[in-house]
């Protein structure tokens, strides 16, 4: 079983998601700031009102919001995938800046083997369950 990761340049045709992470991660932070600051609503969990059972994304506003005030242990006790995800979204930007600044512009990819692939993706299943689960007992209805 192998699971590591890979520096290797962008193929031919490829998309350069590295090029855009950085950008789109700083621009989706002015976008939430912007809407947290005016005052605008937000639509709400449409999947929380059919089942009333909450989504994998559900507290995730609540994050975004306790993260622009700097409090880090709200908003990862509202969402935790939102906050580690996004944590290693800007680790990963840093990343690509650094290797840019170096003129470098290699990928890292995470490559596998069959076993190794099928351990990620149990591993994958049973972590959204566990985020479900946290989210259905910790949020309120």
């Amino acid at each position: 079983m192998q699971i590591r990761l890979v520096r290797r340049p962008l193929l031919p045709g490829e998309f350069d998601a590295e090029k855009w992470l950085p950008l789109a991660l700083v621009a989706s932070g002015f976008a939430a700031w912007a809407a947290f600051h005016f005052g605008l609503t937000t639509p709400g969990c449409g999947f929380r009102r059919l089942t009333d059972l909450p989504c994998l994304a559900c507290g995730g506003t609540r994050a975004a919001r306790s993260l622009l005030a700097a409090d880090f242990l709200s908003a990862l006790a509202f969402n935790p995938l939102f906050v580690l995800s996004l944590g290693l979204a800007a680790l990963w930007s840093a990343w690509t800046v650094f290797d840019r600044i170096r003129g470098q512009s290699l990928r890292v990819r995470l490559v596998t083997d069959p076993s190794g692939s099928r351990l990620l993706r149990w591993g994958l299943a049973i972590g959204l369950i566990i985020h479900w689960m946290w989210l259905a007992w910790t949020l309120p209805a």
